[in-house]
């Protein structure tokens, strides 16, 4: 499997606006109140937008996901 077909089978239009969100909701939280903290992950933007990156992907990926297996548990239903 190539690099291409990777990221085409794990990264979908859902999984892209969870990042885009995840970012934009941990740069306002990096304004709001992290930019003048101790913690070094709340201190550097580029720390907050890569955590927001990852957490927006695994929330979708999670609801991507289970609303997959929901469409697959009931196609198996109507089969039987």
């Amino acid at each position: 499997m190539s690099g291409q077909d990777f990221i085409k089978k794990n990264l979908n239009i859902y999984h892209i606006i969870g990042m885009v969100v995840g970012v934009g909701l941990s740069m306002i939280y990096w304004v709001k109140s992290g930019q003048f903290s101790d913690n070094f992950l709340k201190k550097s933007p580029v720390l907050m937008a890569i955590w927001g990156i990852l957490i927006g992907y695994i929330l979708c990926d999670l609801v991507f996901n289970s609303q997959k297996r929901k469409e697959d548990e009931n196609k198996r239903q109507e089969q039987e």
